[in-house]
């Protein structure tokens, strides 16, 4: 049975498509379009707010609160993630980190999509067990994201447990969660909170950073973007990370084709040249 959304006709798609870019960067190609018509239903629908996507369009187009476009950016930007996603990552993450604990002056480490935070802390996690106490290499963590309800949920860092259950291992939870037997939900332990600090960030505007970092995950976030800003992005970022150092993409991405300052390493792993 089909489901009955509202018709989407291709110069509404082409509409929202460019409010999306201004807003965002992120360039909606014409196959997104389902996936465009499956998001904005949760506002435009027979039971919804608005009835058709034109009068939901006017809407964001007179929005003066900006609550309403903050939430249209929510829900094209929010993505699947889980803790410990890609464990090759990780495990690179925390090899460097014990190579580099003695040989650094600081550490920094970005998280530049964190979405609802489960990267962010499984950075945390590596960072703490690869250095005991961080507080002793001036090891910090650094998470942000384009949607500011993601950043809310990040930072409270509380998951049911169906966001755990087998992506971490027993002692991991026992390690550095806390469990609330009547919500089922794990929060994140204090001090691995404490090692995290997030920020709202649209990649494309100017980066207020004082510090350079050691490692940069750029993971799913390129896909969304056109070649031009692919290459804005990544050569704004180079200019953040230390000589040396590294930026990490999805294992689906890469940087073929771009114009950049990296040689690649390993899966998706990219140094500094």
């Amino acid at each position: 049975m089909e489901l009955d959304y509202p018709q989407l006709t291709d110069e509404q798609f082409k509409k929202f498509s460019k409010m999306l870019f201004e807003l965002s960067g992120i360039k909606l190609r014409d196959h997104k379009k389902y996936l465009l018509i499956h998001r904005l239903s949760k506002y435009v629908g027979p039971a919804k707010q608005f009835h058709s996507f034109e009068e939901y369009y006017q809407a964001l187009q007179a929005d003066e609160s900006g609550k309403m476009v903050s939430d249209f950016l929510n829900v094209l930007t929010t993505n699947f993630t889980f803790f410990f996603r890609e464990p090759v990552h990780f495990e690179f993450l925390r090899d460097y980190l014990e190579k580099a604990r003695d040989s650094q002056e600081y550490i920094r480490i970005w998280s530049a999509a964190c979405s609802s935070g489960e990267e962010p802390y499984s950075m945390a996690i590596t960072l703490k067990q690869a250095l005991t106490n961080p507080a002793d290499y001036d090891a910090k963590i650094l998470a942000t994201d384009i949607s500011r309800k993601m950043i809310h949920l990040a930072e409270a860092g509380v998951y049911h447990y169906t966001k755990v259950r087998g992506h971490l291992e027993d002692k991991l939870l026992k390690d550095y969660f806390n469990f609330d037997k009547e919500t089922n939900d794990f929060s994140v332990a204090q001090p691995i909170r404490d090692l995290v600090s997030f920020r709202y960030m649209n990649l494309l505007e100017s980066f207020p950073f004082n510090k350079l970092f050691d490692v940069v995950f750029l993971r799913n976030v390129l896909i969304y973007f056109e070649n031009k800003e692919k290459e804005y992005i990544i050569n704004k970022i180079a200019n953040y990370i230390k000589p040396g150092g590294y930026l990490i993409l999805g294992l689906s991405e890469s940087l073929v084709g771009l114009q950049h300052r990296f040689k690649i390493n390993r899966n998706s792993i990219y140094q500094k040249l």
